[in-house]
């Protein structure tokens, strides 16, 4: 009898997808003997077509306002235009997405596919779940697998059998399994008396809660797909990864806008495009690619104890052991570039590794206790701690190996299972009527103690390469297009604009493009203008940023309200915003409910943005007659009144 098979697409715009996606795989043929086919979204047609798939898991992030991933956007097209409302009626499927329910539109291309397949005809064989990146996506994602399968094996069982004639064929695939049985990758270890990890507080290499299990559940250890050999080269070979799908700019400019004493310095910089097309608008950001830490690379080397063979070539090719068909060499690795290169421009080395590398992980170390703790830290019965210890406190890879000595992994491993460096965004400050070909942006500088179980002092990866590089270097970038983060097309509707911090930025942007409007285009009446900005700080004498900027709109009548929060200043009465959004509530609410006000909000995800949500729907609440204050927010955001543009 043939192998049961389905389709397992994914969607990933930082690689987590991708992750969970190849962990399936590897589950469904090790443990369950299931092969799942595993290809990107967008290579439907390409190497697959839904109307001839019986059987589909979607694995997908959003990223934007609810967008779909890059690698999603052909296949999003494609089932939002589908007419045919019986396409896909032969189709079981289940969807697994990603998210974050800071943001008002979580989980929304998972959710949009979900319910558009359903549309299409398609019947669920699973239920659908949305993983919380805000409190851990870990402890959705765990069970809801652990359930998958029984549901999975259920409905290939029935698939198959309905195309055979025979009733021996029909028994003979019920006894291939037990649906109810889970087979489960179990270690039993009784830790001895002596453990040198133990410990009277919890950390990251003790917990008294796990200390005495004496069987763990672990992941499934990932098969390696790929050879990576490293050739002895007398010059480090850098080739160039191919930037055609960016643009070229110079750095012309870096000023810090922020005094001495400042807790956080902020700083402003310009780039000069070189290409004439990029194209880009108040409100817009670019996606900057970046490159990770010198020093932070030679550490990694050196505790790989491959400082001495930093210059060695990569030469990465497929495993001839490989048996999975989506196996592809990494596109982000420039063929045969040194290993140096491939850490320092190639690859992420500063995220929290996943549990799927801290498994490999147990294997390579020698230690008992030190193997027992990696195992906790996997396991399903670690979610917590994994999550408390490690992505809480954004513990990177070279942070695992250093609290793990006798953990020594081949590089190889790590070029294999690390994912790429991604780019950064920045929201863009500036108009395209001062300067088509000048783009400016600001960031903060962030620094990391040695504390909390990270064992080295670091900066932000892109804003330390930022303050690094010379005036002149060329930087690459891609302007992330913001479909809806706009000014809208009339003059008198009221912006209500939110950003503390660097969440200025883009409101700077609109600031100066109504200003150059109103000096290019005949007409354009500044006094028409209703605008709004509330801005936060921790002194107004420290950090309060185009203070002179947005001061001179102020008095051309371009910016009509300015309202500033001062969290750290002694005697100011307004911490934050939202003392200042409070304190105007009336008018507030005013202007949203009677002039069609759009509010726009950009700045930190942590706390400030549902803060300032859960303000503004308390001021509806104050000084309006709706009944139903939850449904009118959902009602402003999905009618684009209610915008936002954060970041983590």
């Amino acid at each position: 009898m043939k192998k049961w098979r389905f389709l397992l697409g994914y969607a990933s715009e930082t690689g987590q997808s991708k992750s969970i996606a190849q962990g399936i795989v590897d589950i469904a043929s090790e443990q369950h003997k299931i092969c799942a086919d595993l290809f990107e979204l967008d290579e439907v047609d390409k190497q697959f077509k839904l109307e001839e798939e019986s059987v589909m898991v979607i694995i997908t992030s959003s990223t934007g306002d609810g967008e779909p991933p890059s690698n999603a956007s052909k296949f999003w097209r494609k089932i939002r235009r589908e007419k045919k409302s019986d396409l896909l009626s032969h189709m079981k499927y289940t969807v697994l997405g990603l998210g974050d329910t800071n943001y008002s539109n979580f989980c929304n291309c998972g959710r949009v596919l979900d319910r558009r397949f359903e549309e299409l005809g398609a019947s669920r064989f699973y239920p659908s779940a949305w993983a919380d990146d805000a409190v851990g996506l870990d402890l959705t994602i765990e069970p809801w697998l652990q359930g998958l399968w029984p549901a999975l094996k259920e409905t290939l069982a029935k698939l198959n059998t309905s195309s055979e004639s025979s009733i021996d064929n029909l028994s003979q695939s019920i006894d291939q399994i037990n649906f109810n049985q889970e087979i489960k990758p179990t270690v039993e270890r009784q830790l001895s008396s002596c453990n040198k990890l133990k410990s009277d507080e919890d950390s990251i290499s003790y917990s008294s809660s796990l200390a005495e299990l004496t069987t763990l559940t672990l992941p499934p250890k990932p098969t390696h797909s790929l050879s990576v050999k490293l050739i002895e080269s007398s010059e480090e070979s850098n080739q160039v990864l191919d930037g055609s799908q960016y643009h070229a700019a110079k750095l012309t400019r870096r000023e810090c806008l922020t005094h001495d004493v400042a807790i956080k310095p902020v700083i402003s910089m310009e780039l000069q495009l070189s290409e004439e097309e990029f194209l880009f608008e108040a409100g817009d950001a670019i996606k900057l690619v970046c490159a990770n830490d010198e020093n932070e690379v030679d550490l990694l080397l050196k505790r790989l104890e491959c400082l001495d063979k930093a210059s060695h070539r990569l030469e990465i090719s497929i495993s001839p052991d490989n048996t999975k068909k989506s196996t592809k060499i990494p596109a982000y690795i420039p063929p045969m570039c040194s290993l140096r290169y491939a850490l320092t421009n190639c690859i992420d080395i500063r995220s929290s590794p996943r549990k799927n590398l801290l498994r490999l992980f147990v294997d390579c170390t020698t230690d008992d206790d030190e193997k027992r703790r990696l195992e906790e830290l996997c396991s399903r019965e670690g979610s917590e701690i994994y999550i408390k210890y490690i992505l809480e406190e954004h513990l990177s890879i070279l942070d695992i190996l250093n609290h793990f000595p006798s953990c020594k992994p081949d590089v190889a491993m790590l070029i294999e299972f690390l994912s790429s460096l991604m780019p950064r965004f920045y929201s863009i400050c500036s108009s395209p009527l001062d300067d088509a070909r000048s783009i400016k942006f600001v960031y903060s500088v962030f620094n990391f103690a040695a504390s909390n179980g990270r064992t080295y002092e670091r900066f932000g990866v892109c804003t330390n390469w930022l303050n690094k590089i010379d005036i002149g270097t060329k930087v690459l970038i891609q302007t992330r297009i913001s479909q809806h983060f706009r000014l809208p097309l009339t003059l008198d509707t009221p912006l209500i604009m939110i950003g503390p911090g660097t969440g200025v930025a883009p409101f700077v942007g609109f600031l100066d493009h109504l200003y150059l409007s109103s000096q290019s285009i005949s007409g354009f009446d500044v006094n028409n203008l209703n605008t709004w900005l509330f801005y936060g700080c921790r002194h107004r004498e420290h950090d309060f940023l185009f203070q002179e900027q947005l001061q001179m709109y102020q008095q051309i009548n371009v910016l009509k309200h300015l309202f500033i929060a001062a969290s750290r200043e002694e005697g100011y009465p307004f911490r934050y915003v939202q003392d200042q959004l409070k304190i105007n509530g009336q008018e507030l609410a005013n202007l949203i409910c009677n002039r069609n006000a759009i509010i726009f909000v950009c700045g930190d995800i942590k706390t400030m943005v549902r803060d300032v949500r859960e303000t503004i729907a308390n001021i509806l609440r104050e000084h309006t007659e709706i009944t139903n204050i939850d449904e009118y927010m959902k009602s402003l955001e999905t009618s684009r009144r209610y915008l936002l543009d954060i970041w983590s």
